[in-house]
């Protein structure tokens, strides 16, 4: 889902990319769910739990600014879960035309 409407490029030697993918800001909304971390959780998995589908662990991250580049949760630390993601998908897919 994350890169359904990304373009695919062609650089001057044939190599192919996907082209940069633009994340909206996620504000702070009343019905945001804060949940602790727990050992061997990863985005992916909250991602699950919280919506379905797994695929959309970036928003958990990206809610939390989580950009180190690891799955993995912190333990014992805790995580704002957004609720209402139909206006962050909508946003995500603007940025992305």
């Amino acid at each position: 889902m994350r890169y359904d409407n990304s373009k695919v490029f062609k650089d001057e030697n044939g190599t192919q990319y996907l082209n940069r993918v633009e994340y909206p800001v996620i504000s702070i909304q009343d019905s945001d769910t804060i949940i602790r971390g727990q050992f061997g959780k990863t985005f992916s998995n909250l991602a699950f739990e919280a919506y379905g589908k797994p695929e959309l662990w970036w928003i958990i991250a990206r809610a939390n600014n989580e950009n180190k580049g690891s799955m993995y949760v912190a333990p014992g630390k805790e995580y704002r879960i957004p609720q209402e993601i139909g206006l962050i998908l909508q946003q995500f897919k603007e940025l992305n035309k």
